[in-house]
């Protein structure tokens, strides 16, 4: 399945069920001018389309060999299953609240700081795990801090939209499968990366998703 029609199926997912909350009335902000759920809905819808192109790119993969080992499929998941169990279950916190605030604010910086990583990168990035032809080890942009900051930057978007909608299923699907699909991500991917000439140095002075973390 490609990530063109992954893509279109969480569209859709999220479209119905912020539909369902809505007219069921049990959204957030849900007797507000705002409601909580169709802005979030729309802000997530748009950061998925903007990487679409992407993702119709990746479809000139399909048939040939990459070395995902089925993480893309864990990860995109474990993205799904955060979001769609958010508009799902009942949040904790129903009315304007702090942390609706923050979590959109964590939410925006996650996502812009991803796509940030992926406008470096360029014609380098995938959501496939694969060599491009002359690959390049790039350090400028949001690489100066970490390896992954495409990954840091889900890690980021996720946490806001899980504080945004807080209620325990989603933190645990946010923290038991999107968390740990990132994290194995990044090792299947850095097991070809390292292989690149210059990786190594590169890898040497920053880590993979927190600065003096890890």
């Amino acid at each position: 399945m490609t990530s063109l029609v992954l893509s279109a199926l969480l569209i859709l997912g999220i479209v119905a069920l912020a539909y369902l909350r809505h007219g069921q009335g049990g959204g957030v902000w849900a007797g507000f001018p705002f409601d909580g759920d169709l802005v979030f809905a729309g802000l997530y819808i748009s950061w998925i389309l903007a990487e679409a192109q992407i993702a119709g790119r990746d479809v000139a993969t399909e048939g040939k060999k990459t070395l995902d080992f089925g993480t893309c499929q864990f990860y995109a998941l474990g993205q799904a299953g955060t979001f769609l169990t958010a508009l799902w279950f009942p949040s904790l916190w129903m009315g304007p609240h702090a942390t609706h605030a923050a979590g959109i604010l964590l939410f925006l910086g996650g996502c812009f700081y991803r796509l940030w990583a992926i406008q470096t990168l360029g014609r380098f990035y995938s959501h496939r795990v694969r060599m491009a032809a002359h690959h390049e080890i790039l350090d400028s942009g949001p690489y100066r801090f970490v390896r992954h900051p495409a990954y840091a930057g889900m890690v980021a978007s996720n946490a806001g939209l899980s504080l945004f909608f807080f209620n325990w299923v989603t933190l645990t699907v946010f923290l038991a499968v999107l968390v740990p699909g990132i994290v194995l991500r990044i090792l299947v991917e850095e097991r070809m990366l390292f292989g690149i000439a210059g990786y190594s140095d590169f890898a040497r002075t920053r880590k993979r998703l927190i600065p003096a973390t890890w």
